[in-house]
C-alpha cells in the first residue's frame, strides 16, 4: 500500500483522508495539506489505484475496507479519525462501525445511496481506463477540459494527481487502474449494505452533502440519498455546501475545513 504520512509531535491522533473511485492519495492533498499542522495525517492508493498493488477479483467496496482495518492495526494509533471522500466515504462507513480505534468520521459527500444518475454520470467517466493515449499531453488536456467543465481550478497539485494515475509503457501513456476492476468497486456502490453500516456507527459523524451539479444540473449524489444515513446514524451532523462533487476536494475549501475543524475539536 503506497502511503503519504505526516507526523505531529503534540497530537496522538491520526487522522486518515481516504479518496474516491479513480482517485489516488494527492486527490486529498489540500485537506491533508491544512489539517497536517495540527494531527498525524496519512493519505493513500486505494488498492489498484497509483503505486498501491491491484486489487484482488473480484473487488468490492469490502476489500478496501479490510486493506485499512489492516493498516489501522498495523499502525499502532488507539485515537484515528477517518475523513472518507466519495468511495471513501462507503469505506469510512463500514471501517468506524467495526474498528473501536475509530472516534470520528467525517464524510466528504460520500457514503449515501447511489441511484440512476450516480450510475449515468460515473460510468462514462470510467472510459478513460480503458483507452491508450499518445502522450501525457493528450491524457492532460482531455482531463484539463473535463474537469475544467466542473469549475475545478488548475493547479500544481492538478498536474500531480494526473501524473500519479498514469504509467507510461512503450511510449503510449494508460491509465494504472484496471478498467473492469473499478467497474466492480463502483457496482459494489448499489449492494453496499446501507442500514446494517450506518446502524453499526456509534462514533460522531459529520456529512459534506454536495448539490452542485456535475451535468444537466445533476449532483453526483442526490440530497436525499444520504436521507436514511441522517436518520440512522445515531450522532451525526451534516451541512450543505452548493459546490459539485469534484471541487471538494480539487479546490481548497477553506470554509469547510474551519467547519470540520470545530466538529474534531468537539468533546
Amino acid at each position: 500500500m503506497n502511503i503519504n504520512m505526516t507526523e505531529h509531535p503534540e497530537s496522538d491522533v491520526l487522522l486518515i483522508f481516504i479518496h474516491g473511485l479513480t482517485g489516488n492519495y494527492l486527490q486529498m492533498h489540500h485537506f491533508q495539506n491544512h489539517f497536517k499542522d495540527k494531527y498525524n495525517t496519512l493519505s493513500y492508493d486505494l488498492s489498484g489505484r497509483g503505486d498501491s498493488t491491484k486489487q484482488k477479483d473480484p473487488t468490492a467496496i469490502s476489500q478496501h475496507s479490510e486493506d485499512l482495518l489492516e493498516m489501522i492495526k498495523s499502525l499502532g494509533y488507539d485515537n484515528v479519525i477517518l475523513a472518507g471522500y466519495s468511495m471513501g466515504g462507503y469505506i469510512a462507513i463500514d471501517v468506524a462501525g467495526r474498528s473501536s480505534k475509530v472516534k470520528k468520521v467525517v464524510l466528504l459527500d460520500g457514503g449515501g445511496e447511489a441511484d440512476e444518475n450516480t450510475s449515468g454520470l460515473v460510468l462514462p467517466s470510467l472510459g478513460r481506463l480503458e483507452k491508450t493515449f499518445e502522450s501525457r499531453d493528450e491524457y492532460l488536456e482531455m482531463m484539463k477540459q473535463s474537469y475544467g467543465a466542473m469549475g475545478v481550478e488548475w493547479s500544481e497539485v492538478m498536474d500531480q494527481v494526473i501524473d500519479h494515475e498514469i504509467m507510461q509503457t512503450d511510449g503510449k501513456v494508460t491509465h494504472k487502474s484496471d478498467y473492469n476492476l473499478t467497474k466492480q468497486d463502483f457496482e459494489s456502490f448499489y449492494d453496499f449494505p446501507y442500514d446494517e453500516a450506518y446502524k453499526k456507527v456509534q462514533v460522531p459523524a459529520f456529512l459534506i452533502i454536495c448539490t452542485g451539479p456535475i451535468k444537466d444540473d445533476t449532483a453526483l449524489f442526490s440530497r436525499e440519498g444520504y436521507d436514511k444515513m441522517l436518520e440512522t446514524i445515531n450522532d451525526i451532523d451534516s451541512t450543505v455546501k452548493h459546490i459539485n462533487h469534484y471541487e471538494i476536494v480539487f479546490n481548497k475549501q477553506e470554509d469547510l475545513n474551519e467547519k470540520i475543524e470545530k466538529f474534531l475539536d468537539e468533546e
